[in-house]
């Protein structure tokens, strides 16, 4: 597992304003933010013991997408009304997507590809 340090400038530019993502720490934990801030209030998550970057980052209609997707999927695999185990999730999310198992993930995804799973979910789970 590869370990980032703070101070580490993320290949991805800030999607609000073009400028570097850089890995910094927080009370809340790592997290990689735009080096124009408070011009610019970019961010993109990163895992808190190695400062992985979670996934691509995403302008604010993007990320709001993402939730919206992640958040109908996971019913999928998690909670009362789950009807498959969180592996079988993704494979029906690659499948259902036309991804391979690396780019099945919401994090990776466009708002477009976010907008057309929330369609595909919505009939799914009849929500």
């Amino acid at each position: 597992m590869r370990m980032y340090n703070p101070g580490h400038i993320l290949k991805h530019p800030c999607p609000e304003c073009g400028g570097e993502l850089i890995l910094r720490n927080s009370k809340y934990g790592l997290f990689y933010g735009c080096a124009n801030y408070p011009k610019c209030d970019g961010s993109h998550g990163a895992h808190k013991k190695t400062g992985e970057p979670l996934g691509i980052p995403a302008d604010k209609p993007t990320k709001q997408s993402r939730i919206e997707a992640h958040n109908l999927f996971d019913k999928l695999w998690n909670g009362p009304e789950a009807t498959m185990r969180r592996k079988e999730a993704y494979k029906w999310l690659a499948r259902t997507m036309d991804l391979d198992k690396d780019n099945a993930h919401i994090s990776k995804f466009s708002k477009e590809q976010c907008d057309k799973l929330i369609k595909i979910l919505t009939k799914e789970l009849k929500t």
